[in-house]
């Protein structure tokens, strides 16, 4: 098991790294609408058959199998709408939220499902679609993806330190309800780890990067987020009444297990650059 994970890992950075330094812009649109479109469907494939299986009278859990494909299509509809088409893109979003919430209400032949599959829909394409927007903005900053590479090293960073503080010093549980084994003496080795990372990474690009206090200020609220990233996947795995997200990476689970922070980061430290760094 841990060889696999070891050679899953190293494939899965090697392919990351070619990706955002070589990709051109082309390939990059069409890279990003993939991403989005495992996001939703490993979410969508999570939360759907126990909410079919709450709010349905019937208690079948079987959603119809048109459901899922629609949900990604409109998810990455939704994402391309609004990353490529500027000038429209807050009517994009306001019309496709409605437009799926519309699409769960009349989907469902009861009245509970109609209001468990709305809201299913929403999740699904907030929680698969809107944090790649964020990610995608991070990746037009600069030319050689350097703040989707500060974004992860200060996230991973995090983690692991997260990961290691919580074995030494966890005593206090963090959110026991979501993730029992989190305390708060690892969240917050975890956002010192973020600050670390974030600062060595500063320096090795010293000036071409923003100044000091705004890196460390996405490393304190990109880290923190992180770590609320990854309870928040924790809650939906706890409801679905699954261990994994999906099987997509051999050892290492799903492909939302290993981006649930970034996920919840980005929007952050892309608001910090856009508002005071760039």
């Amino acid at each position: 098991m841990l060889k696999t994970r070891v050679i899953t890992a190293i494939v899965a950075l090697i392919i990351f790294l070619a990706v955002f330094l070589f990709g051109n812009s082309h390939f990059m649109r069409l890279f990003f609408a993939l991403l989005v479109g495992i996001s939703t469907y490993e979410i969508s494939a999570m939360i759907f058959p126990r909410i079919y299986t709450l709010f349905s009278a019937r208690n079948e859990g079987v959603p119809p199998t048109f459901l899922q494909p629609m949900i990604i299509v409109m998810s990455c509809l939704l994402f391309a709408g609004s990353a490529y088409t500027q000038r429209y893109g807050v009517s994009v979003m306001m019309l496709g939220l409605l437009g799926s919430l519309l699409f769960g209400i009349f989907i469902a032949p009861e009245i509970d499902l109609s209001f468990g599959a709305g809201a299913g829909i929403l999740v699904c394409l907030v929680y698969g679609a809107f944090p790649w927007l964020a990610i995608w903005e991070l990746y037009k900053l600069a030319p050689d993806s350097r703040y989707i590479f500060l974004m992860c090293t200060i996230v991973w960073c995090g983690d692991t330190g997260a990961y290691f503080a919580g074995k030494t010093f966890g005593k206090h549980k963090l959110a026991p309800r979501m993730s029992p084994n989190k305390t708060w003496e690892g969240s917050i080795g975890g956002i010192i780890a973020s600050i670390v990372g974030a600062s060595v990474f500063k320096s090795f690009y010293a000036e071409q990067m923003v100044d000091w206090p705004i890196v460390i200020i996405c490393a304190v609220l990109g880290g923190a987020l992180g770590q609320l990233g990854d309870l928040a996947e924790s809650t939906f795995k706890r409801f679905s009444g699954v261990k994994d997200s999906g099987k997509i990476f051999p050892g290492h689970g799903g492909f939302l297990d290993r981006v649930d922070g970034l996920l919840f980061a980005a929007p952050a430290i892309w608001f910090i650059l856009y508002q005071f760094g760039i």
